[in-house]
């Protein structure tokens, strides 16, 4: 069973955000201060796994505005993702392509289901079949306005590719469908879930930017807004923005059905006053303590949903996000710090 998890966010559209140190000493000082407090086991495990990587990203310059992109995919690569995904992920870069010769852009990082083809030119270089993609993520030393859009439209590219589905399993599509329906979900919103469901979940991460968490919401409205008829479905789901996006200290997370951002009601307030109806879309920036934990968190569930954890002999689904507690940690590391909210 999908978990959602509401997140309440304090403050309301266009509040100014607080100015603060980008330095990797502070971050990890605020980490630490943390660090220590009553917490279960694996959100004890995530904070020092911040603790450390903030640490081997100083040693290697990653917090340097001068680094090379290569260099830093390389550390998310390897002291990042390897060490947090099953070994039934295959980790690549390159495109992906669909059975009608559609292409992606160059995505920087492909997470991918080892059980599917892989067609490399080199090792974790290649072309990718979109049926066994999970995810991607954009890398940047440092991010910009223009290299935040220039993430986004990779990241997009993704959509406008057709997974194959086998005839005989068409009808779980149905079934799936079928089953949101009985539980109340309208036939065109469950339709619309689903096919949400099959189509990877895009990130970026950037470990440097001068932009807060104003100019990286900004931004990323101007971006969609740009786009002719970005919107994937009016159930709240939108397949074209990024799940989450993490910049120097600010993160972006999309309002996906995992994550339920609840951006306060005198915020939907002021929207409605200039629109018809609710808001189908929402994607709110914070200010944030932790830079590798919300895409670890995130991309996990991600994963795990997608490849299954089911025992053999018995057919029991095993569940994961009870570990995960993304609510418990917005709440540590967020909860009554203001937010930019993006409303479409």
């Amino acid at each position: 069973m999908l978990k959602t998890v509401t997140l309440c966010a304090a403050g309301d559209l266009g509040v100014e955000c607080k100015k603060i140190s980008t330095k990797n000493a502070g971050v990890v000082k605020l980490i630490e201060k943390d660090f220590g407090k009553k917490s279960d086991v694996v959100q004890k495990w995530f904070d020092q796994a911040e603790i450390n990587l903030a640490h081997q990203a100083e040693q290697v310059g990653l917090f340097e505005h001068s680094v090379m992109v290569g260099t830093a995919r390389e550390f998310i690569i390897k002291s990042v993702l390897k060490t947090i995904l099953p070994p039934v992920v295959h980790v690549g870069s390159g495109k992906v392509f669909d059975a009608n010769g559609m292409k992606s852009l160059q995505i920087d990082i492909i997470i991918y289901d080892s059980r599917f083809p892989i067609f490399e030119i080199e090792q974790g270089i290649g072309l990718y079949p979109i049926e066994g993609v999970i995810a991607t993520i954009e890398v940047k030393s440092t991010i910009t306005n223009k290299s935040l859009h220039e993430a986004l439209d990779n990241s997009m590219s993704l959509i406008k590719l057709t997974p194959g589905l086998e005839p005989e399993h068409l009808s779980r599509f149905g079934a799936r469908v079928k089953d949101l329906i009985e539980k109340g979900t309208p036939r065109k919103d469950a339709q619309q879930q689903v096919s949400f469901e099959l189509i990877p979940a895009t990130y970026i991460y950037a470990f440097n930017t001068k932009m807060k968490k104003k100019a990286l919401a900004n931004s990323t409205y101007k971006w969609f807004n740009l786009k002719e008829n970005p919107a994937v479905g009016d159930n709240g789901l939108c397949a074209v923005l990024p799940r989450v996006i993490v910049a120097g200290c600010s993160v972006g997370l999309l309002h996906d059905g995992y994550c339920k951002i609840d951006p306060g009601e005198p915020v939907v307030s002021d929207w409605k006053k200039e629109n018809d109806s609710k808001p189908r879309h929402i994607m709110s920036f914070w200010d944030t303590n932790r830079r590798f934990s919300w895409l670890m968190i995130h991309l996990i569930h991600t994963v795990c949903s997608r490849v299954g954890l089911t025992h053999a002999l018995s057919g029991v689904k095993y569940g994961i996000d009870q570990y995960l507690r993304i609510d418990d940690y917005f709440e540590k590391d967020m909860d009554g710090k203001p937010a930019w909210h993006n409303l479409w």
